[in-house]
């Protein structure tokens, strides 16, 4: 082999080499975005109430598979413990969000017309039991 063949050799190899690399490194910004965007969604989740999802979400993202198995099992045992369970942790997060719109002019807008939705025209004791504005 001639200097110029192993010049070209070794341009072609760098050349191949950057062109691996850039592929690699756009894979792993893909990666790296999923991830970002499942811890977002864990702190949304845990911002609505939620507790045992987004602790899955977490541990996931992390890579911690031990905890992944850990955290799926009681999310199981969650849904296993019967509607009660379920039901309460939903309560929670309705609590949450409901204390969310009603702080605001638009969301505390729409409570207004779902509850008008909701109520017959003669019929206001489904509204006349609920709770004051501001009583939560």
């Amino acid at each position: 082999m001639t200097w110029l063949e192993i010049a070209l050799v070794c341009v072609v190899a760098a050349g191949v080499a950057y062109v691996i690399g850039a592929w690699l490194f756009k894979v792993d910004s893909k990666i790296e975005d999923r991830k970002r965007n499942l811890m977002k969604l864990a702190g949304v989740l845990r911002g609505v109430g939620l507790t045992k999802v987004p602790e899955l979400l977490e541990d996931i993202v992390v890579g911690d598979w031990s905890k992944v198995v850990h955290n799926a099992k009681e999310v199981v045992k969650l849904l296993e413990g019967g509607e009660d369970a379920v039901l309460a942790e939903f309560s929670t997060v309705f609590e949450k969000v409901l204390v969310a719109k009603l702080k605001t002019e638009t969301g505390r807008a729409y409570v207004a017309a779902k509850l008008t939705d909701c109520a017959k025209a003669g019929d206001v004791s489904i509204v006349a039991d609920a709770p004051k504005a501001g009583v939560v």
